[in-house]
C-alpha cells in the first residue's frame, strides 16, 4: 500500500528539440507527474511537512525549463526526476513529458520515466 500525489497536464514553456526549427521559438511541454510518497502521515496528520508541496514541485519544473540547455526530452526529464528524488520525500515517481504536433501523424510524442530510490 502506498500514497501518491500527482500533477496532471502541467503546461510549461521551453526551448527544446533537436532540429533548429524546433528550437527557434519556445514550445509548450505537457507534463504529468505521479509521486509515491515515502511517508503515509499526511493522509492522517493534515500537515504539509508530511507530504510534498505541489506548488514547490511545479516551481522546480518551471525553473528547470527556464534555464534548459538540453535538446532531448530524455535528458530534461532525467533532471526533473533526479531533482525531485533528491529534494523531496519521494519513494518513486513516474514522469510523462509530451510535445504536441511535432510529428505530422501524431497528436503527441514524448517520454515516460519511472524512477525510484
Amino acid at each position: 500500500m502506498n500514497n501518491q500525489i500527482f500533477i496532471s497536464n502541467l503546461v510549461v514553456p521551453i526551448t527544446i528539440g533537436v532540429p533548429n526549427w524546433e528550437r527557434a521559438i519556445p514550445q509548450s511541454l505537457f507534463i504529468d507527474l505521479n509521486i509515491i510518497l515515502k511517508k503515509k502521515d499526511a493522509f492522517n496528520s493534515d500537515n504539509l511537512e508530511d507530504t510534498i508541496d505541489y506548488g514547490a514541485v511545479i516551481e522546480l519544473i518551471k525553473s528547470l525549463a527556464e534555464t534548459n540547455k538540453d535538446t532531448l526530452l530524455e535528458s530534461f526529464g532525467e533532471k526533473i526526476a533526479s531533482k525531485i528524488l533528491q529534494d523531496y520525500p519521494a519513494q518513486s515517481l513516474t514522469l510523462k513529458i509530451s510535445k504536441k504536433k511535432i510529428i505530422a501523424d501524431a497528436d503527441f510524442v514524448g517520454i515516460i520515466i519511472n524512477r525510484s530510490i
